[in-house]
């Protein structure tokens, strides 16, 4: 008795071991070449903080925290345009460089940054995203490289309606 008790609970463990929980409980999958920067499923930002703030009128601004360094200081921030919103690191000792922390994107307007595009049918998205994707039929998922992630928010409809990418800042 003892024994099919302890093959019973191994069994109902088993699927909670097979993938990590995301946000909700969701599963997560890896994804090779998922990556906010320089993956195949990577996000196509500027290389530079002023060239990052030129791409539209900002709706927003709010530092989080600011750390001082040695000769230095790094500033979290929150940058909001319309339909995006982005997390980000700012550098004191170099203007030009961020770490992109997050990325948001809840309006079509902005499908150039990604090779995913809010508006697009559900079934795209999974079909880019490979068999991994094949039984996610709401993309309720989260699909991961090796240290970020991206995970969608759909309408009934089965449109994306929000992407969302989470990076490592280092």
């Amino acid at each position: 008795m003892r024994t099919l008790l302890g093959l019973l609970a191994a069994l109902v463990a088993l699927p909670c071991v097979a993938n990590q929980a995301g946000p909700a409980g969701d599963p997560q999958y890896f994804v090779e070449g998922l990556a906010c920067q320089g993956g195949k499923f990577s996000l196509s930002l500027p290389a530079t903080l002023p060239a990052l703030l030129a791409l539209a009128p900002r709706h927003g601004e709010k530092n989080l925290e600011t750390q001082r360094w040695d000769g230095y200081t790094t500033t979290h921030k929150q940058i909001f345009f319309d339909g995006l919103a982005v997390d980000l690191i700012a550098y004191s000792n170099d203007p030009d460089k961020y770490s992109l922390g997050s990325v948001t994107i809840r309006s079509a307007a902005w499908a150039r940054l990604a090779p995913f595009a809010v508006g697009e049918d559900v079934d795209s998205v999974r079909a880019k995203l490979g068999p991994i994707a094949k039984d996610d039929w709401q993309l309720r998922s989260v699909y991961a490289g090796e240290n970020e992630s991206v995970r969608f928010q759909s309408t009934r409809g089965g449109k994306v309606s929000a992407i969302i990418y989470e990076c490592y800042t280092g």
